[in-house]
């Protein structure tokens, strides 16, 4: 199993950091009997599980799970990652965290939306028939 997304120099110099990402539907059935914190925290330690040791001992970086929720909710890990990314982008751009952080978050809920929409509806592609 391969990570989602690899980015050189996130988290430090001259280091990669993977991420994985998971969507989930937190109104499902089998999650009504849990509290929404506990299945990202449960999401996030799966995620690690699964990636974690394989990328610190083979692939020498650093691991973060970016789990999300299909209704727009991101576990503490992402929220982390994305504030950082933030940060990186003030300094980069010159505008201001606030508005940095509102775009991040505005792009990735419609990202979500798109795909929720697409499971739902599918692709707009054209599929060929054989």
């Amino acid at each position: 199993a391969r990570a989602d997304i690899r980015v050189r120099g996130f988290w430090s110099d001259s280091q990669n950091a993977f991420f994985d990402t998971r969507v989930f539907y937190p109104h499902a059935p089998s999650y009504q009997s849990r509290r929404l914190p506990s299945l990202f925290k449960s999401f996030e330690n799966t995620k690690k599980r699964e990636y974690g040791e394989r990328i610190n001992e083979v692939e020498h970086g650093s691991f973060t799970p970016l789990i999300f929720s299909a209704c727009g909710g991101m576990g503490a890990e992402a929220n982390v990652a994305i504030k950082k990314l933030a940060a990186s982008l003030v300094l980069k751009r010159k505008e201001s965290y606030g508005r940095v952080i509102t775009w991040i978050r505005c792009s990735l809920a419609f990202s979500l939306a798109r795909s929720a929409i697409r499971c739902v509806r599918g692709s707009r592609s054209l599929c060929r028939r054989a």
